[in-house]
Order: structure tokens, then sequence, then C-alpha cells
């Protein structure tokens, strides 16, 4: 994991030439970040809404409605802007980088700032999530915390072997020598989907935990339901930032 931090962060500094740029890039990240939590308090506030409503004052009905709306609203609004906008961003970036780089090589840089930038946001997602839990229980949190450090360690494992091959693979090119599509491809995919898959079986595992907490009353039945869409969130999460790793290895490796 630490030298998963260290090449990200060290692609950051190549690739954004000033602090205003990085400040920029830490801003998107942050509202990339904001948005799953936001989405799990919607899920709270529907739930409480579901199973609470009956007993609460048209007031307090109107206004959790409203706050629903607002919020539900904002998420897609801020997900939207923060998608389109982070190309703007970086052609900015790259616009005021003076090194002198080929068209082919700019190209790799531009999948592998894509890259970076998607890594950063997925992982801040993961810890955000993660952080949400604890105001919902600290017991079970804490579980889900050791979840997410074991599984981005594995990725960074994954991801140092991943760059290594595709590097390999980059000399061999330069070598003259051959190297099918397949091995290519297959390398990089096999690896991001077995980081997805043992990804996968620790989030049912901590399903497991959760039906346990839940039957054994430490856990509200709201709170219940939001801990299960928050584990849906971070196992398509933990999805994405294995095969967001394994992209930006190969983009990184090719753009040297």
């Amino acid at each position: 994991m630490k030298r998963m931090a260290i090449e990200l962060f060290a692609s950051a500094r190549l690739l954004l030439p000033t602090k205003k740029f990085r400040w920029q890039l830490f801003v998107l990240v942050l509202i990339a970040a904001a948005i799953p939590v936001t989405e799990l308090l919607v899920a709270k506030l529907f739930t409480d809404l579901v199973i609470d409503g009956a007993n609460r004052s048209m007031t307090e009905l109107a206004v959790s409605v409203a706050i629903f709306a607002v919020l539900f609203i904002g998420t897609r609004t801020a997900n939207y802007v923060q998608k389109t906008y982070r190309i703007k961003f970086f052609d900015k970036a790259f616009g005021a980088d003076t090194r002198e780089r080929s068209s082919q090589k700019e190209s790799w840089e531009w999948a592998m700032a894509l890259e970076m930038v998607n890594v950063f946001s997925f992982i801040t997602q993961l810890l955000v999530i993660s952080g949400f839990f604890f105001l919902l229980s600290p017991g079970f949190a804490g579980l889900n915390l050791l979840l997410v450090l074991i599984v981005l360690e594995v990725f960074g494992r994954l991801f140092r072997k991943q760059q290594i091959i595709q590097r390999g693979f980059v000399d061999a090119k330069r070598n003259k020598e051959i190297v099918a599509p397949a091995d290519r491809l297959g390398s990089r995919i096999q690896t991001a989907e077995f980081g997805t898959l043992l990804a996968s079986m620790l989030v049912v595992l901590m399903m497991g935990v959760l039906i346990w907490f839940s039957i054994a009353a430490y856990i509200s039945l709201s709170s219940t339901i939001v801990f299960f869409l928050g584990l849906r969130l971070l196992n398509t999460t933990f999805s994405s930032v294995s095969s967001g790793l394994m992209r930006f290895a190969r983009a990184k490796a090719n753009s040297f």
C-alpha cells in the first residue's frame, strides 16, 4: 500500500506542475468522495421516513422530505460537475506544463492522469464511507475499516506486480519483440478481477457480521439497511479501485 501511495503522489507532482493545480485536484477528489457519503445520508433519511414516518408531525415530515430532495439533487449535480470539469482541469494543467514530450507520450499521460484522479477519488471514498460508518456503529465500523485497509494492502501488492509486468511489455515492444494482445490485456484484466473477487469475498463476510449484529440488536433496523447499502457501495468501489489501478499501471509504464 505504501508503494502504491508513493506512485500516485509522485505522478500527481509530475503531471501537475504548480500547487494551484494540485489544490484543484484535491478539491475534485473531495467532491467525488463526498458524493457516496451524501447518498448514504439520503438512504438513512429515507429509511427513517419509511420506518418511523407515521410517528412524525407533518412539519417534521415536510422538513425531512425537503432535505431528502435537496441532498438527492445535490449529489447528482455534484457528480456531473466533477466528472465533466476534470477534463477541462487536465487540459489547463497540461497546457501549463513546459516539458517536451511526443504526442504518443502525451496521450498516455492523459490516460494516466484520468486513472490517477479516479483512483484517488475511489480510495478517498472508501475512507470517507468508513468514517461515516462510525457515526452509526463504532464497533461494526472498526471491523469495516480493518477490511478496507487489508484490501488496499492487497491492491497495493497487485499494483506493484502489474507495474513490473507492464514495464516488461513496454521494454519488449521497444526491443521489437512480439507480445500477444491476449498477454498484454489478459494480465491486467486477470489481476484486476482477482483483486475484485478477493474484496467481494471479504465484503460478503462483513455482510454476515452485519446480519449477526442486527439480530443481536447491536444495530438499529434503519442503520442496518444503510450499512447494507454502504457495503454494496464499498464492493463496487473496490472493483473500481482494482480496475483503475491496473489501468494506471499500464498508462504509467507506457508514458516513460
